[in-house]
């Protein structure tokens, strides 16, 4: 029986032009003989890879899996294009299958390869099939021929595309894979021709692998809201900061200018996370947030921008009696609905506060004195005003 290649290729642009490799065989480390492996944090953007082998793993021959170095130097067989790892099984019954998996940490997008030296003959042959999976479930496979007469393939454009040689003896099907959507999961699963008589050797590897993209930080919420000293409180909730460095918040009064006013480490995972920020002089007038992502390869983006309005001694809000003996009527223009009254002695204690919509406030129960006032309407905006108690 016909000994068989399959390898798994980089990303093709054009029919001649290649991206970078971001799993390269001639780089990465691996133990021949290994069947579950760890590569780390590699390619870019980078992702943390691994690789398991399961199945008839058994039928494994002794001295493979490894790595396989192809030659010459500037050919089409050059290491920089075509290394790769090679396993050779010695297959019992034509039911016997192997599975490669390999798990990507952040999900990466643009995932490409290709297999080869598919056997078959001009009924059946042997079958290489692929699926992914990433965040959002079950990916679509694209599966194109790469040779003619072509192999025959089922299932492209689904959730679980299959190649199967057809071109017997006489040359080795080709084809090309690739995956748009994120991945989280890669399996190739190859197994022996179920139309052979008989079951034997198959030799078959997979080659340098690449990606366009991993999968971003998820941005759940983010807002923010004044607090009752006047300070602004910043809050935002994320998911998936596998690659993720650190937040920075940045700040603007005209929506175009934004300095950056402090940092917080990223808590890491793919749970969610939150996270809370305080400036404490926001200043008069709008003050406008947004918080800038920083991945650990230096890339970033951007939140979307938060306002908070602060105001300090407007004179438009209205405190009627002033001085004043047993009740307060505050007022804010345009009919403003106020939520909220805070009344603070000189020291700054809080002394009554009062949810409060029709702004009549009883304030006898104070002693007199000059006492500040802090008033919040219903879209958030703090007015403050000083008053006299007789």
């Amino acid at each position: 029986m016909k000994t068989l290649l399959i390898v798994f290729f980089v990303v093709i642009i054009s029919p001649c032009v290649l991206l970078a490799q971001d799993l390269n065989w001639n780089t990465v480390t691996y133990t021949t003989g290994s069947l579950s492996t760890g590569f780390g944090s590699i390619g870019t953007p980078a992702s943390t890879v691994s690789l398991n082998i399961t199945g008839s793993t058994a039928r494994i021959d002794a001295g493979f899996p490894t790595k396989y170095t192809a030659n010459p130097p500037g050919s089409g067989d050059d290491c920089a294009v075509n290394c790769a790892l090679r396993t050779r099984v010695t297959f019992v019954t034509i039911a016997e299958t192997v599975v490669y998996t390999f798990t990507f940490s952040p999900a990466v997008s643009g995932l490409s390869f290709r297999i080869y030296d598919i056997d078959g003959t001009d009924a059946s042959g042997d079958q290489a099939n692929v699926t992914a999976t990433g965040p959002s479930g079950a990916q679509n496979i694209t599966m194109t021929n790469l040779n003619t007469p072509p192999s025959t393939i089922t299932g492209s454009g689904t959730t679980s595309a299959t190649a199967t040689g057809t071109q017997g003896d006489t040359g080795d099907d080709q084809v090309q894979v690739s995956i748009s959507g994120f991945v989280n999961t890669l399996t190739i699963t190859y197994a022996n021709n179920p139309a052979n008589p008989t079951a034997g050797v198959r030799s078959f590897s997979f080659g340098n692998l690449s990606w366009a993209g991993t999968l971003p930080v998820k941005w759940i919420s983010f807002t923010g809201k004044k607090q009752n000293n006047g300070s602004a409180e910043l809050k935002w909730i994320t998911e998936n900061e596998i690659n993720a460095d650190k937040y920075i918040v940045e700040k603007s009064k005209d929506g175009q200018n934004f300095v950056s006013i402090g940092e917080l480490a990223v808590t890491g995972g793919i749970s969610r996370n939150t996270y809370s920020f305080i400036d404490p002089n926001p200043g008069v007038g709008n003050a406008l947030y947004r918080i800038k992502q920083l991945d650990i390869d230096g890339r970033f983006e951007y939140s979307g921008i938060v306002v908070i309005k602060q105001n300090n001694e407007l004179t438009t809000a209205t405190v009627f009696p002033n001085p004043a003996k047993d009740f307060l009527q505050i007022s804010l223009p345009g009919n403003v609905q106020l939520q909220r009254i805070q009344v603070f002695d000189a020291s700054g204690k809080l002394i009554i506060q009062s949810k409060n919509s029709t702004g009549k406030l009883d304030i006898s129960i104070l002693k007199p004195g000059v006492y500040n006032l802090q008033i919040e309407n219903t879209s958030g905006e703090i007015f403050r005003k000083s008053f006299i108690k007789q």
